[in-house]
């Protein structure tokens, strides 16, 4: 896999991190752009590339392109930043413009219908990225450009201390249209993106896993709340298109 990385060190607005910076590693299987609140800042070509990020930047977007193979990417920062599924990612393929790329960078961008990353573990240490750290892309197979945007603000120091505190729920390509206790979740909802059911899990002590309807042309989406995970039932883990199946790794 042709790798090429980008070293950021960056300064989050938490106003108890101002005063220090924080070094970011991305790396990707292409060729890597990156844009912060709407400005393009890296061109990548070479390996590494080292920026300074102001106090207050807020949106993080990455972009890989990749016309031979489907994009990935891969990232931390030593503030507890790592790429995973919380993510939220949209691709096009070789023949689509995507549009005004450098606006989905912005606050008031809408990523409502944005995928939620799909994400795969490396097979091997990549250089400056924390272990924790996974690939990146869309379930979609066939495209050629990959956009994977992250809020900043929702960095807290106390997340940045521990990222496991709160609980993460994880999924891989291989999780994508498979569900776990198919027909008889512990509840059902209907939740507007992958957040929000992952908050309904999160809430309920009993939630090991949920079930979310990724493919939906809905205002609103299927959140399903599973009482145990694949590995306790593997059994009802089975093959069904629309949804992905998220776990509690905590």
């Amino acid at each position: 896999m042709n790798i090429f990385a980008c070293l950021l060190i960056f300064i989050p607005f938490s106003t108890a991190e101002t005063t220090k910076q924080f070094e970011a590693t991305f790396t990707s299987n292409g060729k890597l752009l990156l844009y912060l609140d709407g400005e393009r800042v890296v061109l990548n070509n070479t390996l590494n590339y080292t920026v300074n990020i102001n106090p207050g930047t807020e949106v993080l977007l990455v972009q890989c392109r990749n016309s031979r193979k489907q994009p990935w990417i891969i990232g931390s920062a030593s503030n507890g930043l790592v790429t995973d599924t919380r993510w939220k990612c949209r691709s096009f393929p070789k023949h689509e413009k995507p549009g005004k790329v450098a606006h989905w960078s912005k606050l008031d961008t809408d990523d409502t219908h944005w995928a939620q990353a799909v994400a795969k573990s490396p097979h091997e240490k990549i250089p400056d990225v924390r272990e924790e750290a996974l690939w990146i892309s869309t379930a979609d197979e066939s495209h050629s450009r990959l956009f994977c945007r992250r809020m900043l603000s929702d960095l807290s120091p106390r997340r940045v201390q521990n990222p496991f505190l709160n609980g993460i729920f994880q999924t891989t390509i291989d999780d994508v249209d498979h569900a776990l206790l198919r027909d008889r979740p512990r509840s059902q909802h209907e939740v507007g993106d992958v957040m929000q059911c992952f908050k309904k899990c999160q809430g309920d002590s009993q939630c090991h896993s949920f079930n979310f309807e990724h493919d939906s042309g809905l205002p609103t989406r299927k959140c399903e709340l599973n009482g145990a995970t694949k590995g306790q039932d593997p059994v009802n883990y089975v093959r069904r298109p629309g949804y992905t199946y998220y776990e509690n790794v905590e």
